[in-house]
């Protein structure tokens, strides 16, 4: 009889929510809360009113000293919860009569707080978007996306994300470095994988926090900003995945019937409480194929910019989109929790790209008294495969120590086969001499890498001992030839050489961190690392003799090694409440580098001091709003192909030779941010300000012949400055139907070179803006974007180089039908 009474009372509420529809009249609730004697009125009690047939937040409200709370609203059916941590919560009805649009319920009773020792009751936050400490929380079904939608898709609604057409995330401006599925790597370092086929339905929020860089090795405290995707409850238990095929074959009007596109894919998933098993497989010919320059410069090849010098990379590290890209991956990921002390996680995955690209430009070419043009057309065949392997163990020693131990292998091969024809003219468009370059190269290489870290806690609360150790080592071999044919007025050139290039490096690093509290507020960080490393570049260059490559090419060849060891102690003063966090330190770093020709049997010693020193802010008013400042300096040292001192002519047109003479760089970094959300309106914001200034940084010394032919090698210089200015905003209107979401971007760089042996200095201020139009109803979604940019670079060098431009760009909009399907 209960049963059926609630079950009555429930259709009773259903039935009136959705045969009764309310006029657009205001509301007016007001309410006293009282505690659960009835004695005293309860102030600082969460009010929540909530919309009954949605389950949609409409306002939220803390009562007030006399315990009265106050809602005007349009005329609706809704419940109210009232929550207070010392009382049960209560829950109201207010059924809207367009009669009576005062509603006043003087006397409400708190309950008494029940407490059940065999279970904990957790509240949850109400908002859709909130802070959790210095965690950004966005609560995933708040967020309403199709029946069959992936994370990409839940991420692309949610306030200040954005993902670009690479899948490249950003986060207030900011890039998403690493993404996570309940806190552990998800077929290691790829974020597609999960973002891409994981089921937006499975996900209970999306976490977004900093932490330490985990590859970090040089020492100084960088974060990065990871996005962790937590899963519910129910989709760690039990079978699921997804599979999909998808071609463009014989469609009409298809202009690629002979070639078609194609993207098939398959996840399989089994989780329970304790283990979760994956498995993942994709193969596709479309542009989400596209891999990295990262992936393929493990490889260890020379030519990875065409042999023009255009570069068939973008600036965000992708493939520019030439070419017909295909694409093979698959992999199998495990994790298990070993009783109530550890976990150790497993995943191997295997990575094919072949890549069949053609590239065409005309380049105008401004020199100091003259100018000239390059006609280049590109052809490029790339076929990289690796298969990586990455472990896990974490295991808590006791009550207060845990170790973590992360061993991981990458097994590498390449093939690439360039061809290049660079055509010089003269200012007049008159052809001087053309070239013709075939390049081909086989490498294989392996990097394998192992991090261990011991954290121990102590009985004192905030004092920490942490001990790291990392070990990495690189070995690539490449074996090329080098076919070029340059056709002059009067006469022709060639070169026909075969090459032989090993390098590789092994790296031990040491760090430890201690943290004591000085008192509640105060404490004192100390931390020191140590590097030992060696790092090694071999080429030989044959040329033809009696029949085989046999004649060795001294000036092309020789065994260069680069010898480091440095010692690094900092020590930092923190400073923290619930609204401000401060740290301030300074660390002193001695690096010593020995730069050894091996066939020359000469070094170059050097001895560097320097003094880094570091601040950081963290403002946190409430809630919704966050200020961060970020100051730190950091050293780099120059890559060994840089300090090799021997030409590489792999361009003949564009010879590059290294400088062992060159010192370590200076880097000044400063980043602020402002964040503000409001849940209420859901109107955000999101700024920031980048800025770097180099001492000491690395630059391109470049001498040119009468024909436009270039020899060049890196040099020091100082003063290279760098700024950015970002920001943007989201307004929703129309119950968040419509919103509207500008940004704004501004740079400004000054870069220094060198050119002929004349100083050239590079000004390059630039301006975007742009506005997004996103439309986002139950049956269809449209989404409209327009972006201006204006750059207006100068140089010292050359003024008819420096002419400003603009761009305008219009980005295409998605739709959905009835079921949530694309169209």
């Amino acid at each position: 009889m209960i049963l059926n009474k609630r079950l009555l009372f429930i259709l009773f509420l259903i039935g009136w929510c959705y045969c009764n529809p309310m006029q657009a009249q205001t509301l007016r609730i007001i309410g006293i809360v009282n505690d659960s004697t009835g004695n005293k009125t309860l102030d600082k009690a969460v009010v929540s009113l909530v919309r009954l047939n949605d389950s949609t937040l409409v306002d939220y409200q803390r009562t007030g000293a006399d315990g009265s709370f106050q809602f005007q609203t349009s005329l609706d059916t809704f419940f109210i919860l009232i929550e207070h941590p010392q009382f049960d919560s209560k829950t109201l009805y207010v059924f809207g009569n367009p009669k009576e649009l005062n509603v006043e319920i003087p006397f409400i009773r708190m309950g008494i707080k029940v407490k059940n020792l065999a279970e904990v009751v957790v509240q949850g936050n109400k908002n859709r978007v909130y802070y959790k400490g210095d965690t950004l929380v966005y609560v995933a079904d708040s967020f309403k996306v199709a029946e069959n939608a992936v994370v990409e898709d839940l991420l692309k609604k949610l306030p200040g994300i954005k993902i670009d057409e690479n899948g490249q995330i950003t986060s207030q401006g900011r890039e998403i470095s690493q993404v996570l599925v309940d806190g552990d790597e998800f077929f290691g370092t790829d974020p597609t994988i999960a973002t891409k086929n994981l089921g937006a339905k499975s996900v209970e929020s999306v976490q977004i926090y900093e932490k330490k860089a985990q590859d970090n090795t040089s020492g100084m405290d960088e974060k990065i900003q990871v996005m962790d995707l937590k899963l519910k409850a129910d989709a760690k238990r039990g079978y699921f995945g997804k599979a999909s095929i998808a071609t463009d074959a014989g469609l009409i009007g298809n202009p690629t019937t002979n070639f078609p596109f194609y993207e098939s894919e398959l996840l399989f998933n089994r989780f329970d409480k304790k283990q979760k098993l994956s498995v993942f497989f994709l193969s596709s010919n479309t542009p989400r194929s596209n891999f990295r320059f990262g992936d393929m410069n493990k490889f260890g090849l020379e030519n990875e910019r065409d042999q023009s010098g255009m570069s068939m990379w973008n600036q965000n590290g992708q493939r520019s989109n030439s070419g017909i890209p295909q694409t093979l991956k698959a992999g199998i990921y495990f994790n298990d929790r070993i009783k109530n002390w550890g976990k150790i996680g497993f995943n191997y995955s295997f990575n094919q790209n072949r890549l069949n690209a053609t590239q065409s430009s005309l380049s105008h070419y401004f020199l100091q008294d003259t100018s000239y043009y390059t006609k280049d057309s590109i052809s490029n065949i790339t076929l990289n495969t690796s298969n990586k392997f990455n472990v896990t163990f974490q295991a808590k020693l006791d009550s207060l120590t845990t170790l973590d131990i992360k061993p991981s292998l990458s097994i590498d091969e390449g093939t690439t086969d360039n061809k290049t024809i660079n055509a010089y003219q003269t200012a007049a468009m008159v052809p001087t001499f053309t070239s013709v370059i075939d390049n081909k190269n086989q490498s294989k290489g392996y990097n394998t890498r192992v991090e261990s870290t011991l954290l121990r806690l102590f009985k004192k609360p905030r004092r920490e001992l942490e001990l790291k150790y990392i070990f990495n080592k690189t070995a690539n071999q490449t074996a090329g030839s080098l076919l070029t044919q340059s056709i002059f007025n009067s006469f022709t050139d060639s070169i026909d050489q075969q090459k032989q290039n090993d390098n590789g490096s092994q790296l031990n690093y040491a760090i430890v961190t201690y943290k004591e509290p000085l008192s509640a507020k105060w404490k004192l960080q100390l931390e020191y690392y140590l590097e030992a490393g060696k790092s090694y570049q071999t080429r030989n260059t044959f040329v033809p003799n009696q029949g085989s490559y046999s004649l060795r090419v001294d000036s092309l060849s020789n065994v260069f090694e680069n010898h480091r060891f440095q010692n690094r102690g900092t020590a930092s003063l923190v400073y923290e409440t619930s609204k401000h966090a401060f740290t301030a330190g300074v660390g002193f770093r001695n690096i010593q580098l020995n730069n050894f020709n091996v066939i020359g049997d000469s070094s170059i010693l050097q001895s560097i001091n320097n003094v880094l020193p570091r601040m950081s802010y963290n403002y946190k008013p409430s809630m919704g709003t966050r200020l961060n400042f970020n100051y730190f300096t950091r050293s780099d040292q120059p890559n060994i192909s840089d300090i090799q001192p021997v030409p590489d002519n792999s361009n003949p047109n564009r010879i590059k030779t290294g400088n062992a003479n060159l010192k370590p760089n200076y880097v000044h970094t400063l980043n602020l941010q402002f964040n503000r959300w409001e849940a209420l309106s859901g109107r955000y914001v999101w700024s920031g300000l980048n800025a770097t200034l180099t001492e000491n940084a690395f630059a391109t010394n470049t001498s040119y012949d009468a024909f436009g032919r270039t020899i060049s090698k890196t040099v020091n210089v100082d003063g290279n400055f760098a700024a950015n200015l970002y920001a943007g905003a989201g307004f929703p209107i129309f119950n968040r139907k419509l919103e509207f979401a500008p940004d704004l971007n501004a740079s400004y760089s000054k870069s220094t070179n060198y050119i002929n042996g004349k100083e050239n200095i590079t000004y390059n201020p630039s301006m975007s803006g742009g506005l997004t139009l996103e439309l986002k109803l139950d049956s269809l979604e449209i989404s409209v974007s327009q972006n201006y940019t204006y750059s207006s670079p100068k140089s010292t060098f050359n003024s008819l180089s420096s002419t400003p431009f603009s761009r305008t760009r219009l980005f295409s909009h998605r739709k959905f039908n009835r079921f949530g399907q694309r169209l």
